[in-house]
């Protein structure tokens, strides 16, 4: 079901899209994996839920700051807005409002300010 999004498993079964953002037990062990890693590095006990939360929203701002930068990619790798909307779980309109017409998408015939 995972991988290289031009693959044929990222396909939904009689769908032409791709399968859209999904949290199961593979992606909770990595989460957590990384909250315990985090909290560790920056010597905070895990058990403590103020520095838990912490760790979190860290965590999530950094992934967050990597998405524009991952759709620019998947940009230049050649992904439709279409596709990286299915890939976002969001509409087309959506994604290219959030992530479209910036120096960074090289696929983009137009030129328009970077969306906030």
């Amino acid at each position: 079901m995972y991988g290289h999004p031009r693959t044929w498993a990222m396909r939904e079964p009689r769908r032409d899209h791709y399968v859209g953002p999904g949290t199961g037990e593979d992606s909770r062990l990595v989460v957590d994996a990384a909250i315990e890693g985090l909290c560790a590095g920056r010597n905070l006990p895990t058990e403590d839920v103020p520095a838990r939360l912490h760790v979190i929203a860290s965590l999530a701002a950094d992934l967050q700051a990597r998405l524009g930068p991952a759709v620019a990619e998947a940009r230049q790798y050649g992904c439709s807005w279409a596709e990286v909307a299915d890939l976002l779980g969001v509409t087309r309109a959506s994604a290219w409002q959030r992530y479209g017409g910036t120096e960074n998408d090289v696929n983009d015939p137009t030129t328009r300010r970077p969306v906030r």
